[in-house]
């Protein structure tokens, strides 16, 4: 190797290794989630959030029953899965990671690949989902303006916040990486050869998810770079050009500090669910009755919202309230680079 990519290549820390945070089942032919991290290592819990049906029910604050002959309660599975589809939802409106995550942005999936990127599969054959990362996604185009001036290659990452948080079993403390942004690696205009930028160069914000490269050493090395992909690819971005390894995710300080609210908005988005769910069901909250002339049937008149349309409206408004909230949180600088 010689030229710019000997230069690069010169000062590279040994490779990255990679592995899932969540707890995985991978003995099937689909590896399935089991658990996520709790903030202990080998402690998990069955939502992201650590919440729980109880949770959701007292939330709730009426009985989360379907309401026939007889009544039957919702089964706490059913409470879990509500609490499980609002995680999610909140995680794709907000970009906000409900739990500790590593992001393979995209993954490995060959040993060429990995060796070129500097990441290391447990299995030696490429990264697998559920053994060497948690969420896969997509890679992130690359624009020779972001070089320019004031620019220092920033990227905002897609999931947010970017933090990395051990945990201790025996003295139950926390400690916090120095970088979240495991790896991040520049795909050449061929698209066959990789830059992999050492960990020294990454500036986070962690909150906005807003990653800037500080080279350490050979500070004329990154201009030269920008302009090697503008020249030789003929264009000022590269589509998926951007490789990056790092963890995101709310962690259990987190829940007791500045995003403590988190939680109750996904007890709001579960309550929606719920309510609109059991409300076909329900003898209660109408607004006036009808009996038969024979006296053998009553009808009930129920508003055009449904029975539980007043409460929904709440948890609504509550919802809306508190996703206004998280998006604020992370949604970041405005830069302009064009």
């Amino acid at each position: 190797m010689s030229g710019p990519d000997n230069i690069i290549a010169q000062g590279f820390t040994p490779p990255i290794p990679d592995t899932a945070l969540w707890d995985w089942d991978t003995s099937g032919a689909i590896p399935t989630v089991r658990g996520y991290p709790s903030g202990f290592k080998g402690t998990y819990t069955t939502t992201k959030t650590g919440l729980t049906p109880d949770d959701l029910q007292r939330y709730v604050g009426v009985p989360l029953v379907y309401y026939g002959n007889p009544p039957t309660p919702v089964l706490p599975s059913t409470l879990q899965q509500w609490i499980r589809w609002a995680e999610d939802k909140v995680e794709q409106e907000t970009t906000i990671l409900l739990c500790q995550t590593w992001v393979a942005s995209p993954p490995a999936l060959t040993q060429a690949i990995a060796n070129s990127v500097g990441v290391t599969p447990i299995n030696g054959n490429g990264q697998l989902l559920g053994i060497d990362y948690d969420l896969e996604d997509n890679a992130y185009d690359f624009l020779f303006p972001r070089a320019q001036d004031s620019g220092w290659m920033y990227f905002t990452t897609r999931y947010r916040p970017v933090q990395c948080t051990t945990y201790n079993n025996t003295l139950n403390a926390s400690t916090q990486s120095i970088n979240a942004i495991k790896n991040v690696a520049y795909i050449y205009p061929l698209l066959n050869t990789y830059f992999r930028v050492p960990p020294p160069w990454f500036v986070e914000d962690r909150n906005f998810g807003y990653i800037r490269l500080v080279p350490a050493t050979n500070v004329m090395m990154l201009p030269l770079f920008a302009m090697q992909l503008a020249f030789m690819g003929f264009s000022e971005d590269v589509p998926g050009g951007i490789w990056v390894q790092y963890v995101a995710g709310l962690t259990p300080n987190d829940y007791q500090s500045h995003y403590s609210f988190m939680k109750e908005l996904v007890l709001a988005e579960a309550a929606l669910t719920a309510l609109s769910a059991i409300q076909g069901t329900v003898n209660l909250g109408f607004e006036s009755t009808q009996m038969t002339t024979d006296g053998l049937n009553m009808r009930f008149q129920y508003p055009k919202s449904g029975p539980f349309g007043p409460l929904i409206d709440n948890f609504q408004k509550r919802r809306d309230m508190l996703m206004k909230m998280a998006s604020s949180k992370v949604s970041g600088p405005m830069v302009n680079v064009w």
